[in-house]
């Protein structure tokens, strides 16, 4: 699988990408000496690579590339937080509707539908709007507890078919606990399509996130983020391009090649 996976361009393009990512998380400081809240009216619109600012300066003088990179912690720990979240949630419940076959099994299972049947941006919207806070947690929770459904209806689906294999039946007439039965012989039967799911998901919550931002309820006014550069880059597109360019094209690129490798991976695992 892991030769398969890796003898297209697609994957080294993922890894190449997540790789400049962490390069910019690690050195990004050191590279990007600038700080991202400074405002210097002096070089409003200065154009990139003007006096040490790589990708030039927006209508308030702040360099736009330390307001990316910032930007880029906010998305990235969004993204791994939200999912991470929205797959233990998921996955543990999945399982263990797929194994009960009482009144909990058919409540989890018509919860998982009544909850997805909301979309999910609009459903994030409406939440931060009524608890009013839009900081990180606030975000990344309601991101996370509003997409664990998607994990949770592959986990039943194929944990229901998992758990009629001939060796998960012989650990249960073994005695062999529910915790244990799950955790050792029905969730390794999941990764292949829970670590598919996992790549597609972490590119919907950048594009989540980005939104919100973008709305102004997904980061705090003045916050760097990647979906407020394009809020702010609107009346100033023919004026200075180059404040739409940089949050779009990071956005672009980190998406396009977490799907590209989500379907890579989907094709390796088939």
């Amino acid at each position: 699988m892991v030769e398969r996976l890796f003898a297209s361009g697609r994957s080294w393009l993922f890894l190449g990408v997540l790789g400049l990512c962490l390069l910019a998380l690690v050195a990004g400081p050191v590279l990007v000496a600038h700080d991202p809240a400074l405002i210097d009216l002096s070089k409003r619109f200065a154009a990139p690579f003007t006096d040490g600012h790589w990708l030039g300066c927006d209508q308030l003088g702040r360099d736009i590339a330390a307001r990316l990179l910032a930007g880029l912690y906010r998305s990235l720990g969004t993204a791994l937080v939200a999912t991470a979240i929205a797959f233990c949630i998921g996955t543990a419940l999945g399982l263990l509707a797929a194994r009960s076959t009482s009144l909990l099994g058919a409540f989890m299972r018509q919860l998982t539908s009544f909850t997805q049947s909301f979309p999910v941006f609009v459903l994030a919207v409406s939440v931060i709007a009524i608890v009013g806070s839009n900081g990180f947690w606030a975000v990344v929770l309601t991101l996370g507890l509003a997409t664990w459904p998607v994990f949770a209806r592959v986990a039943y689906a194929e944990g229901s078919s998992l758990l009629k294999r001939e060796y998960v039946l012989a650990a249960e007439m073994m005695q062999m606990g529910t915790a244990r039965l799950l955790l050792r012989h029905v969730l390794p039967g999941l990764i292949p399509s829970l670590s598919v799911l996992v790549v597609f998901h972490f590119a919907d919550m950048i594009i989540a996130e980005s939104a919100l931002s973008f709305l102004g309820i997904g980061a705090p006014l003045g916050a760097p983020s990647w979906g407020g550069m394009l809020n702010e880059s609107r009346a100033y597109m023919l004026v200075a391009p180059w404040m739409l360019l940089a949050p779009a094209g990071a956005i672009i690129l980190l998406v396009v090649s977490a799907h590209l490798f989500g379907q890579k991976l989907r094709d390796a695992t088939a």
